[in-house]
């Protein structure tokens, strides 16, 4: 996640002349009606309305009620690795600005763990690019996303996830944060509340938006105060846009942000 906030401050300064060159936009938090409350969950479907509304959030580890898929037939290879009770589905995406692999990580080992990732890039069987990032402060029964992108075109990918434990310093905050979403016409809003006791930091969250079934584009944004956290007892909004032709009628939001024993 601190990855996640150093790369955000460079975004927002590119942001005042450019959408960026892989078409995202970071947008500062908007003003909403305040969304009906709902149990904790790091997931959530919504559905289209002309006005705002807002669902509850299903189970944070059960993902087969929401849509899923990729626009570009890109398959994982037999050779990808996973830690025991850590399950990886990739959702391949390509647009015409990058080329990348989104991994739904869910932690179903039991325990909190903190994950390192390396995603390889294969095209006809010849590796054309490797990446790695690592998420810390995984709760049990959560599900995350990371981004991964190749420079180079790619119609394969192997990934390796490796769980370790929490450092002693390290608090997971997830499954303290209750999330609702409300849709409109062009965009999302999200509103996430702390509901324990630790600060939630540095809340980053990644967007799916589909249209009859089918995923059309990708967005992600920040959720976090001045003091970059959520403070218990606080809600955070922000709002996440799509600039895909023709709209979309359902989105799937994943969220992540970590604690820490100073708070």
């Amino acid at each position: 996640m601190m990855k996640k906030a150093i790369a955000l401050v460079c975004a927002i300064l590119m942001a005042a002349t450019a959408l960026t060159a892989c078409g995202r936009k970071i947008i500062k938090n908007g003003d909403a009606p305040a969304p009906v409350s709902s149990a904790a969950d790091n997931n959530q479907t919504s559905s289209v309305a002309e006005s705002v509304t807002s669902t509850p959030a299903s189970s944070a580890a059960d993902t087969s009620s929401a849509p899923v898929g990729s626009n570009v037939k890109v398959e994982a290879s037999k050779n990808s690795k996973a830690s025991d009770g850590i399950k990886v589905e990739g959702i391949p995406f390509f647009d015409d600005y990058s080329k990348n692999v989104y991994l739904l990580i869910t932690n179903d080992s039991g325990k909190d763990c903190n994950l390192d990732i390396n995603v390889d890039f294969f095209k006809d069987g010849k590796i054309v690019g490797t990446t790695s990032n690592y998420i810390d402060a995984v709760a049990k029964g959560t599900t995350v996303c990371e981004e991964f992108s190749c420079d180079e075109d790619f119609n394969s990918y192997e990934y390796k996830v490796d769980a370790s434990d929490l450092s002693s310093y390290e608090v997971p905050v997830d499954q303290d944060l209750a999330l609702e979403v409300s849709q409109l016409t062009d965009k999302v809003i999200v509103s996430l509340t702390n509901n324990g006791k630790t600060p939630a930091n540095y809340v980053w969250y990644d967007v799916f938006f589909y249209k009859n079934g089918k995923l059309v584009d990708h967005n992600n944004n920040y959720c976090y105060d001045d003091d970059s956290e959520i403070k218990p007892g606080a809600t955070v909004r922000s709002e996440c846009s799509t600039y895909v032709e023709g709209g979309f009628d359902d989105a799937k939001v994943y969220f992540h942000g970590e604690g820490n024993n100073n708070s």
